[in-house]
């Protein structure tokens, strides 16, 4: 891995800045409440963040967006043995090679994430119960929270199963908000105990009784998300001051997704739920006044352990669950 990284510095140092340009407008243009949040961090740590989010955006878009599912498990499984130091180095891995030398980035998370994304693409998705869904919302997000601990240059690992739990939150969020679309594409992540044997067609035609099955599921799910998003931001800090200001605005405007849901589950099954920009500035103050009284309060938290139960001995996750 140390032969890896000396033989891309050069060749990255000529194509960094560039290389971020393409990661912030990546961030930028479908990733906008990070986007928004990120001005928020100083100019470096927005920079090792936006190139964070372009790995993450890059491993999305193979498990969505490639032609076959066989040539998109194929990529995911080259990059895992990347990760792992079994493969040469593409541009992205490389580049991730480079944030870890940088920040400390634990690759093992990365691999949890590429893991969660293959498992997308293994004929039609049907989780089928809670512990199910927070495994899988652990691996393709409470890992970006991990990962996200060392960008921002966190040092304490006490940090992170709360950056676990936020990543988690988050991930119910996006599966609320994306329900029809994911239904779409033959994936389900409504559990079975909360809606049946509800198939992706029934959820892309629902009938009254289909719609009032989702909406108790979501409700289900907000509850859910809640509690990780409680638990998330109590640990919030642990954070530097101006990540903490960061975190705590894209926590907000992410819970405020939730809640839009929620209160109209059927609409949001034919609109995509946004935050318009004003309202991400009321939001935003909202979060900086309330971390503004949380830091001069400040209690270390006692993490739940009862909530990473379905993920213990994982990266990151509380060793006592």
């Amino acid at each position: 891995m140390t032969t890896s990284l000396f033989n891309t510095t050069l060749a990255h140092s000529h194509a960094e800045e560039s290389g971020y340009l393409r990661s912030d407008k990546a961030m930028r243009t479908r990733g906008r409440s990070f986007y928004f949040a990120s001005k928020f961090l100083n100019s470096e740590t927005s920079k090792k963040a936006a190139r964070l989010y372009q790995f993450c955006r890059t491993i999305d878009d193979i498990a969505d967006q490639f032609d076959s599912k066989k040539r998109a498990r194929d990529e995911l499984n080259l990059t895992i043995a990347e990760l792992n130091g079994e493969a040469s180095l593409r541009d992205y891995t490389s580049d991730l090679y480079l944030l870890a030398d940088e920040t400390g980035l634990d690759l093992r998370a990365a691999v949890e994430l590429v893991k969660g994304c293959r498992s997308d693409l293994c004929g039609e998705v049907a989780i089928h119960d809670v512990e199910g869904l927070i495994r899988y919302c652990y691996q393709v997000a409470g890992t970006v929270g991990i990962m996200m601990c060392s960008v921002l240059g966190v040092s304490n690992p006490r940090a992170l199963p709360y950056a676990v739990d936020l990543g988690i939150a988050m991930q119910i969020t996006n599966i609320m908000r994306d329900i029809t679309e994911d239904a779409e594409s033959g994936r389900r992540y409504l559990p079975s105990t909360l809606v049946g044997n509800l198939s992706c067609d029934e959820i892309t035609a629902p009938t009254q009784k289909t719609l009032a099955t989702i909406s108790t599921a979501v409700k289900a799910l907000a509850d859910l998300a809640d509690s990780y998003y409680s638990s998330g931001q109590s640990g919030i800090c642990f954070l530097p001051g101006s990540a903490q200001q960061s975190i705590a605005i894209a926590a907000t405007i992410y819970r405020q997704i939730g809640v839009k849901v929620r209160s109209n589950t059927a609409k949001s099954l034919t609109h995509r739920v946004v935050i318009p920009r004003t309202e991400k500035f009321v939001l935003a103050g909202k979060a900086l006044y309330r971390n503004f009284f949380d830091r001069k309060s400040f209690q270390p938290p006692v993490h739940n352990s009862s909530l990473h139960k379905p993920i213990c001995h994982r990266p990151g996750t509380n060793p006592l669950s």
